[in-house]
């Protein structure tokens, strides 16, 4: 049961880590995107940590209340 959790937990962390950086990113064009290298290595690993902190938190509430 806790596989699940952590799992959800992942997918929601996820989800709000594209979230967060769809917003940061709405004003700039796609152009300017692709020719910033130096944007894959800040927001990229952004949509990672906030899919880790999901996980973590899924197995948190695991733990805690069930």
């Amino acid at each position: 049961m806790v596989y699940i959790f952590g799992f959800f937990g992942f997918a929601m962390g996820f989800g709000v880590g594209l979230g967060v950086i769809n917003v940061m990113l709405r004003n700039r064009s796609m152009n300017d995107i692709k020719k910033d290298s130096k944007a894959k290595w800040v927001y990229g690993p952004m949509v990672w940590v906030f899919a880790a902190i999901g996980g973590y938190l899924g197995v948190f509430i695991h733990n805690n209340y069930y």
